[in-house]
């Protein structure tokens, strides 16, 4: 199942940005929702909002971290029976190997969706990064739900007591 939602992730995620770079390289933007909502190409060679972006070696670090990053999630994923980890997992995985896949292919991310309001552009992303940015939503909402979800999903070996639990305290 977990393999499934990350190849149909990967999918989407690979052709939207194809579609986008055959219809919109010329820098044209196609407007969905006017003063809020538009689709326009952009290449960001950093992470997140263009950090690193400036550093030549910038690319190659961030590669290299969303490889091994890619690899232990693979291994979480692979070690965990909570259905929950694994959508969490999945989605993280998969937007991981999007962008990689993107940095591998022409050295840089594509990202083309953007939202404004008013004069203010929220930095323009894609599917990948939704895909990293809900499970990372979901990976705290979890945590914060249930005391013990990263020990099930990350392989801790002990549970969290309750505050104010003392289980050494003798009678």
């Amino acid at each position: 199942m977990a393999a499934i939602m990350v190849t149909i992730l990967i999918t989407l995620d690979q052709l939207t940005k194809g579609l986008v770079e055959r219809l919109l390289s010329g820098g044209e933007s196609l407007i969905v929702i006017p003063g809020f909502f538009q689709i326009k190409m952009s290449l960001n060679t950093g992470a997140a909002w263009g950090f690193l972006s400036d550093m030549s070696w910038g690319i190659h670090v961030l590669s290299l971290l969303s490889l091994i990053m890619s690899f232990l999630l693979i291994y979480w994923l692979k070690g965990t029976e909570d259905k929950k980890g694994r959508i969490v997992l999945s989605l993280i995985l998969a937007g991981s190997l999007g962008n990689l896949i993107d940095r591998v292919r022409i050295g840089a991310v594509t990202d083309f969706l953007m939202f404004n309001f008013g004069s203010w552009y929220f930095p323009s992303f894609n599917v990948a990064d939704m895909c990293i940015t809900i499970g990372a939503g979901l990976l705290i909402l979890f945590a914060l739900i249930d005391k013990n979800f990263l020990n099930s999903i990350f392989r801790l070996e002990h549970e969290i007591e309750p505050v104010g639990v003392d289980n050494d305290a003798t009678s």
